[in-house]
């Protein structure tokens, strides 16, 4: 590995993605005026530097019996596909690492054994790249139409925008698998959000107040706890540091439920807030990835830990669609509303996620095709 290289992987992304911004501006301008955008293109990395990628137009089959094809009008961004571009991305067992999962768009084509869609619906998609036969195509990333199984596909809500509905997938998902699904979360329980001002955080809050829990949430910046504040959250704490557990610790204050982000001792700390046989449900990988250790006197209390992969629901399509469809039903009822969001169009793909490395953000990024 040259000596650039390796200095350039030990930035953090944020800086990784702004020196090779500045190395292939020049580059990129010309490339992106080569390509036709009516018609269909793909992302791609041209080496194994981080942030080294670009747009090519590329063709694609028709779908096989069990798949659809889609037409995209929004993406939105997940902080995974920041990992994947500054290359630090801890795969998931079995599930390929590409760039761009969270889809709104129109069905173009479906495979004989669809049923449950036909040409012309407007749906919404999670997925792990183009399907071509019956393999997923490598190094290929916020495709503009793409195969992808039924099952990953549902009727988007009538309700929302395409923008607005490419931000449900992954966050939602999460949200509500994490506290739904495995935190049970129940009327009047206690439930720390951390980091609450970002997509899973905001969707978490929706469903907090649906199921009308006591919200305690953290946020990094003075004007993402603003953000929450606005959204009608009363306790609000700075993630960046452990203060929040000392605060709640002094008012007696325990949790039902905490959905956590943060890592290392700041983890420790709001395990050790939860109450008798209350559900710790983790979303983070640093610690994973990291293989730390846990002193099994946390689980004293009877506490659950739970690890949520939203990338591993691909290893269980039917548990994703299922619970992809009982969200959308909650937006057609205005149970849930759209989150907060920024607007790119994918030709600035780079920009965006240069943006979402800096973490300052609110909600979620969106990249528009149209």
């Amino acid at each position: 590995m040259s000596d650039f290289l390796k200095k350039l992987k030990s930035l953090p992304p944020e800086k990784q993605a702004e020196l090779l911004a500045k190395l292939t501006k020049s580059k990129n301008k010309a490339v992106k005026s080569e390509i036709d955008f009516l018609k269909n293109f793909e992302y791609y990395f041209k080496s194994d530097m981080p942030f080294d990628f670009t747009i090519r137009q590329t063709e694609i089959s028709d779908p096989e019996p069990d798949y659809v094809q889609i037409r995209a009008k929004a993406s939105s961004l997940n902080f995974r596909d920041v990992m994947i571009a500054s290359k630090q991305y801890p795969s998931s067992p079995g599930v390929p690492t590409n760039m761009g999962s969270d889809y709104a768009g129109i069905v173009e084509k479906i495979g004989a054994n669809v049923n449950h869609l036909k040409l012309g619906d407007e749906v919404i998609s999670i997925h792990i790249g183009h399907t071509e036969g019956d393999e997923l195509r490598d190094n290929c990333h916020f495709i503009k139409t793409f195969n992808v199984h039924k099952e990953c596909v549902c009727l988007k809500p009538k309700n929302v925008s395409f923008v607005e509905a490419s931000c449900i997938p992954t966050v939602f998902l999460t949200a509500y698998i994490g506290l739904i699904k495995l935190g049970r979360l129940d009327k009047a329980e206690n439930l720390l959000l951390h980091t609450a001002s970002g997509g899973v955080g905001l969707s978490a809050v929706q469903i907090a107040k649906w199921k009308e829990a006591n919200i305690y949430a953290t946020a990094g910046t003075d004007e993402k706890r603003a953000h929450l504040r606005k959204v009608g959250i009363k306790n609000i704490y700075d993630s960046r540091s452990i203060e929040f557990a000392k605060t709640l610790r002094s008012k007696g204050v325990e949790m039902d439920i905490v959905l956590n982000t943060l890592a290392g001792k700041a983890m420790f700390e709001s395990i050790k807030l939860l109450n008798p046989f209350g559900r710790f449900i983790h979303i983070d990988k640093k610690d994973i990835a990291k293989d730390t250790s846990f002193a099994m006197q946390l689980f004293k209390n009877g506490i659950v830990f739970q690890f949520l992969d939203i990338s591993l629901l691909f290893l269980n399509p039917k548990l994703m669609n299922s619970s992809m469809r009982e969200i959308v039903e909650l937006f057609e009822e205005e149970a849930f509303k759209p989150i907060y969001h920024t607007i790119y169009p994918v030709q600035d793909l780079k920009k965006a996620i240069t943006a979402m490395s800096r973490g300052t953000h609110i909600g979620k990024l969106v990249v528009t095709y149209d």
